[in-house]
């Protein structure tokens, strides 16, 4: 543990933890404890010099002050009386000044100038209201001296005569170290304040930024699921209607209308489904049951699940992959989802009659899935929208295909859930590729 932090781990251990909870508070209650300590070592380097010299009185009220402010942190971490403990520091300086005053020659000596640290001294440790009182309270005592020298009652001087200039040079020495001290502490402090301003406004800046954003999304959301949605509903209706008022409506008739509110309802499943996903792995409520897998058998079922929208555009699922098994650490529902969502979105990228290649790399540390189509390419600005949400590409599917254009969103925040990335290879006509990498497992469960 360094300088700074045992000295905040000291402050801690008197300040009670009701005072830690606001930051201002914390702040002024640690500056008590460290306002006692400095005073103490002050006060020993003056009590010693003075017995020294032979100052009896003064050393005596010095340690009497600098004991008294030590024991300061005990009171305020048994009573968590924050005000009272800097009010108490405050009497504590105000007597013992007044006291070294009525011993070293009243306005003569340099105790008297020692008040004047006094409100600055509250006004650090408890507020502004409190250091206008002790303002009056100093200038009162100070006044009061000076009644003295007016009415020609001369103030004793308690130590050698021989010693005065060296007593009032190391008074007025101290106090400017003291009030440099103080303003240091302020202006630190000040500072401190200001870039916790800073951060805070920072931080509230980009809160809004993200609240804007999220807002900016949900419509998006709204629209795009009521755009989405309202044509394979508008489908179902009108097939629903079709079989319900058509009396002498053919077997077949019924299955082919039948089919079609099937495939609108899986339509509008997978919507709903892509927007439930990307909202549950966004709040951290994606279950993922990590396990090792075969990414080569995972793959296949992929594949297998893609042959029906391949086939009706008469695209050739090319799959190349090493002959042992591929093990990596996953989770199953999930890696099939993103090999789901590759897959499916390079069959509606790509022209009838083409290819996607589907190659499955095994290295050491490393095993890696690419599917590369044969479609129009990614241009520069759909590279930096590609895993984003809703992303709105300039290529379209070439089937008529729908996109809500969550899936490469699923896929990427899926992916790195599970310590993977996917990332894009791309140029305008020459098609894209997607390389899907997860580190290789030792082997199978």
């Amino acid at each position: 543990m360094n300088l700074p932090a045992q000295l905040r781990a000291l402050d801690d251990y008197f300040v009670p933890p009701p005072l830690l909870e606001n930051p201002e508070v914390a702040r002024r209650a640690r500056l008590v404890v460290r306002f006692a300590f400095v005073g103490g070592v002050f006060g020993s380097c003056y009590a010693f010099f003075y017995l020294l010299i032979g100052h009896l009185w003064g050393a005596a009220i010095i340690i009497g002050c600098s004991l008294a402010m030590v024991s300061v942190p005990w009171l305020l971490r048994k009573t968590g009386g924050l005000a009272v403990a800097g009010n108490l520091h405050a009497l504590i300086l105000t007597i013992g000044f007044c006291g070294l005053t009525s011993i070293e020659g009243g306005v003569h000596g340099h105790a008297i100038a020692w008040l004047a640290s006094v409100p600055l001294c509250v006004l650090l440790l408890v507020d502004s209201r409190a250091a206008v009182v002790w303002c009056g309270i100093c200038f009162l005592a100070t006044l009061f001296f000076c009644a003295l020298e007016g009415w020609g009652i001369a103030v004793p001087i308690r130590y050698p005569a021989r010693w005065h200039s060296a007593v009032t040079g190391a008074g007025f020495l101290g106090l400017t170290i003291f009030l440099s001290t103080l303003g240091v502490i302020f202006e630190t402090g000040r500072r401190r304040a200001f870039r916790r301003m800073q951060d805070a406004l920072h931080d509230l800046s980009r809160a809004n930024r993200r609240l804007t954003q999220m807002n900016e999304e949900k419509n998006e959301m709204l629209g795009i699921a009521a755009h989405d949605l309202k044509n394979p509903l508008t489908a179902i209706i009108g097939f629903a209607r079709m079989i319900a008022t058509t009396d002498s409506a053919s077997p077949e008739r019924v299955k082919a209308d039948a089919g079609e509110i099937i495939n609108a309802s899986t339509h509008m499943r997978s919507i709903v489904s892509d927007l439930l996903d990307i909202d549950a792995i966004e709040e951290g409520k994606f279950p993922l049951d990590i396990q090792v897998c075969d990414l080569v058998e995972l793959a296949s079922a992929a594949i297998e699940n893609q042959k029906l929208p391949a086939d009706a555009k008469q695209i050739t699922l090319d799959f190349t992959h090493p002959a042992e098994p591929a093990p990596i650490k996953g989770d199953f529902r999930a890696i099939l989802q993103v090999l789901d969502n590759l897959i499916s979105n390079a069959i509606k990228f790509s022209p009838v009659k083409r290819r996607v290649f589907v190659r499955l790399k095994k290295g050491e540390e490393e095993v890696s899935l690419e599917v590369q189509d044969e479609g129009p390419g990614l241009s520069e600005e759909d590279h930096a929208r590609l895993f984003e949400k809703f992303a709105v590409l300039s290529a379209r599917p070439t089937g008529g295909e729908s996109s809500t254009g969550l899936g490469l969103s699923i896929v990427k925040r899926l992916a790195e859930a599970m310590g993977g990335r996917v990332s894009c290879r791309s140029e305008p006509g020459a098609g894209a590729t997607f390389v899907f990498e997860m580190r290789a497992a030792a082997g199978r469960n």
